[in-house]
């Protein structure tokens, strides 16, 4: 849906679909910025059941003797870090607790390559400090937030299936605003989103996409120290 098919939505279904003078609601003001939030709620609803609809990756090279590197794109979540060597299993790295960092290294302590990492913001923190050089070393799969500002297209990320939720959650807002009941809204948009997550886990029930081994497996497997499986379902 574009921008002015979702105010259209939201008008119908507040039953206020004149933009005389002297109306409640503005496309460009409050309205346009109920929308812009209600956005920003489903994408927040969205993101555990299709993390894949938001994900974008950044590579990463490893500095000699320099533990920080400042992600350059915006970001809500770090998915994972993997190494992304060419010839080389992309091994996952292990995140870690900023606070735990005494138990997994000595102060300053260096090594050829890191082991694990931890984030504080927007910048990530190997550990231990890497002590070589190497370009494209790993790879980061992030996930991207929606725009702060609703486009004249639509929704950037959102599926389509879902920017109806936009709709109804903005309704709820404008009836909060009125001082009236927001419950079939929500109502609407609980069922919608009901929906939505159903109809998207089963979109790829013959090859599910997020059944897989655990960190811990894939990386004490790839290192040959263990061949036992303790699967993390």
């Amino acid at each position: 849906m574009t921008l002015a098919e979702i105010i259209t939505t939201v008008r119908g279904l507040v039953n206020e679909v004149s933009t005389d003078a002297g109306t409640l609601l503005s496309d460009s003001g409050n309205l346009k910025e109920f929308i812009n939030d209600a956005a920003e709620m489903v994408m927040l609803d969205l993101m555990p059941i299709m993390p894949s609809q938001f994900l974008m990756t950044e590579t990463i090279s490893l500095v000699a003797n320099t533990q920080a590197y400042t992600f350059t794109a915006k970001f809500w979540q770090v998915y994972k870090i993997a190494k992304n060597v060419t010839g080389e299993a992309p091994r996952e790295f292990d995140p870690i607790d900023p606070l735990d960092e005494p138990y997994y290294m000595e102060t300053a302590e260096k090594d050829s390559e890191p082991t694990a990492y931890y984030i504080l913001g927007d910048t990530l923190y190997w550990v231990p400090i890497p002590s070589a050089v190497y370009a494209s070393y790993a790879k980061a799969w992030l996930v991207r937030p929606e725009a702060v500002t609703v486009d004249t297209a639509g929704p950037t990320y959102i599926p389509p299936v879902a920017h109806r939720l936009i709709a109804y959650q903005a309704a709820a807002l404008v009836a909060i605003m009125l001082e009236k009941d927001p419950a079939p809204f929500v109502q609407l948009y609980a069922r919608r989103f009901g929906k939505v997550a159903e109809v998207w886990a089963a979109r790829h029930q013959s090859k599910p996409r997020f059944v897989r081994e655990s960190v811990l497996e894939r990386s004490v497997i790839n290192s040959g120290l263990s061949t036992e499986r303790d699967l993390d379902w």
